[in-house]
């Protein structure tokens, strides 16, 4: 049980860090890198929680997290790419 606590607060610790990325991010890709990272960093702190208690809908809600992450970092990207466009 020990591990998993180490575990989840170094998951978090590790997500603040990107987001200080986002926030601090020289370019707008540097950001949008930071912005996934920290969804897949979340989606991996619901994982051990999952792991940590026993309740099937956690996983449910990783899945979630996971595909947001995925979508968010997909229509950011293309928003970036179609900006200078016009």
């Amino acid at each position: 049980m020990n591990f998993l606590h180490i575990a989840l607060t170094l998951l978090i610790l590790s997500a603040f860090g990107s987001l200080i990325r986002v926030i601090i991010g020289p370019t707008v890709w540097d950001r949008l890198l930071g912005i996934g990272l920290a969804a897949s960093k979340v989606t991996l702190a619901v994982v051990v929680v999952a792991v940590s208690v026993p309740e099937s809908y956690l996983l449910d809600l990783a899945m979630l997290f996971s595909i947001l992450g995925f979508l968010v970092t997909v229509l950011l990207s293309r928003y970036i790419e179609r900006r200078g466009r016009g």
